[in-house]
Parts: C-alpha cells; sequence; structure tokens
C-alpha cells in the first residue's frame, strides 16, 4: 500500500467532466457529480475518505488558492485538505510538501510517496525528487475499482450490517478517452 497519497485536485477535477455517481444501470438520472466547482471538490474528498487505509494510509489533496477567510467547508478529518495561499500554485505546494519530506534523500521516498497529476512538468519535478507519479485517469481507474469493490463487500454483509445508506461512486460512467464526457449514460 501507498503511504502517502498527494493529488493535484484540480487536475484530478478537470479529468472527471459532469460522470454519473452509481450504478449507471439504476436508471436514476438524480445524482450526477455537481456542476459546481464546490460541490465537485466537496465529492472528491468524500469519495477520496472511503479509500484511505485501502488506496494509501494516508491522502492529501491539494487544490489552488482559496478565497474565503474563515474555516473552509472542505476539511475532513480523514482526508486532508490543502489550498495554495495566494502567492502559489497547488503544484508548488506538493513540490514542497515532496521535497520537505525527501530531505533524507530520493531513496528514503521511493516508494512511499505518490503524486496524482496529469501535468507533464509536475510528474517530472515530483519524480526528480524521488516521488513516483500517477497519472490521473490511472488514478480514476484505481478508485472506481477500489470504490466498487468496496460496495461488493458491503452488498455481501447481511442487511442488519449494512450502512443506512449506499456509497456511490462519482465516476462509474467515466469515459477516460472522452474527457468531459460520460459514457454509458
Amino acid at each position: 500500500m501507498i503511504e502517502w497519497l498527494i493529488i493535484d485536485g484540480y487536475n484530478l477535477i478537470h479529468r472527471t467532466g459532469h460522470c454519473r455517481i452509481g450504478d449507471r444501470s439504476s436508471g436514476d438520472r438524480t445524482d450526477w457529480l455537481p456542476r459546481d466547482l464546490d460541490g465537485k471538490r466537496r465529492r472528491l474528498v468524500q469519495m477520496l475518505e472511503k479509500t484511505v487505509g485501502i488506496l494509501a494510509e494516508r491522502i492529501t489533496v491539494v487544490f489552488d488558492g482559496h478565497s474565503g477567510d474563515g474555516p473552509d467547508e472542505q476539511e475532513s478529518s480523514i482526508v486532508e485538505v490543502l489550498f495554495s495561499p495566494r502567492d502559489k500554485t497547488a503544484d508548488t505546494v506538493i513540490e514542497q510538501l515532496v521535497f520537505q519530506t525527501g530531505l533524507a534523500g530520493k531513496s528514503a521516498i521511493a516508494g512511499r510517496i505518490v503524486v496524482v497529476t496529469s501535468d507533464r512538468l509536475e510528474r517530472e519535478t515530483t519524480e526528480g525528487a524521488g516521488a513516483e507519479t500517477m497519472a490521473c485517469s490511472v488514478f480514476l481507474d484505481r478508485l472506481n475499482e477500489t470504490l466498487v469493490r468496496i460496495e461488493q463487500a458491503l452488498r455481501s454483509r447481511p442487511a442488519s450490517q449494512r450502512p443506512a445508506t449506499p456509497l456511490g461512486n462519482p465516476f462509474s460512467a467515466l469515459d477516460i478517452n472522452n474527457p468531459g464526457g460520460a459514457s454509458g449514460a
């Protein structure tokens, strides 16, 4: 298992488009990934919360800038949510996280930190500091598979042991080859 997964939040969100949440076969079309950016951020964090300890021991998602002055509604007690300061980009914050961890040397973080981004320069920079990288499309496939496995495991439990609400899957209809579009919807 990965020790620390650092995700370029907006880079990942922009790869998802307006995709369906949950089971495509249900016919219920009311549960689309939100169209507003705040809703997309919130939904992404919710899905990541379900995978902490499965995809990675620690998950941090970094977004560019934050205009609010008070506590952020995106805060999570499970997933670390960071917004870059006004004078920095999310890429800069991600690089700083990797470089600070890598001060002990590249070999100390090799295989421990994975950065999720499809930004080529960001991938090269963080790989140069010793982190591994994963393209957003690969991560979305892995996230989808993990959420499906979790849902199947929950469904296999006796009804008395199931949670009150289904997990849902925001990327179940995502067509990686058609960015911004959903397949089968």
